[in-house]
């Protein structure tokens, strides 16, 4: 009879099998959930940013009646409505001394986020939008607020995507 233990019988094959096996599904529920962490604090981040965009729209900037040549603190409002004449400063189209699409996000911290401003009456007219529409974005984050427009109720569609 021979004093040699068996290395690998097949009880230890079995018994590695199924260490190896837990330990896998445990790696890859360890991979998904980190995953769902980052994407989690990706889509709170979009949402504080899309509030932040959106709070330009109820506030005065600095100087309080600014131009594209002077604006320091961006502001769309005066006396508590939309200001139609700062509005216009946005869009290089109408005049190419405007803030522009890149100027006005720098000015809202957005980073690597896109965005879009729409303004629409009761009747879902556009009165007036500013920015890049997504086409096939990752994440969307839509805020909608109410303000006043030339004497109008209007809603405010800001849109952040990524």
């Amino acid at each position: 009879m021979s004093v040699k233990a068996q290395a690998l019988s097949f009880d230890f094959i079995i018994a590695a099998s199924i260490f190896l096996l837990v330990v896998g599904i445990i790696y890859i529920y360890w991979i998904y959930t980190n995953t769902q962490i980052e994407e989690t604090k990706n889509i709170n981040d979009m949402i504080d940013k899309t509030y932040s965009a959106s709070y330009i729209w109820f506030r005065e900037g600095y100087p309080s009646f600014w131009n594209s040549t002077d604006v320091i603190d961006l502001g769309m409002e005066n006396d508590h409505r939309f200001n139609q004449t700062k509005m216009n400063f946005l869009n290089k189209s109408i005049d190419p001394t405007n803030i522009g699409y890149n100027k006005t996000k720098t000015f809202i911290s957005l980073g690597g986020y896109d965005y879009f401003f729409r303004i629409y009456n009761s009747t879902d007219d556009t009165l007036f939008n500013f920015g890049l529409y997504h086409s096939n974005p990752r994440n969307v984050v839509k805020v909608e607020r109410i303000g006043i427009l030339n004497g109008s109720i209007v809603t405010l569609e800001v849109l952040v995507w990524q």
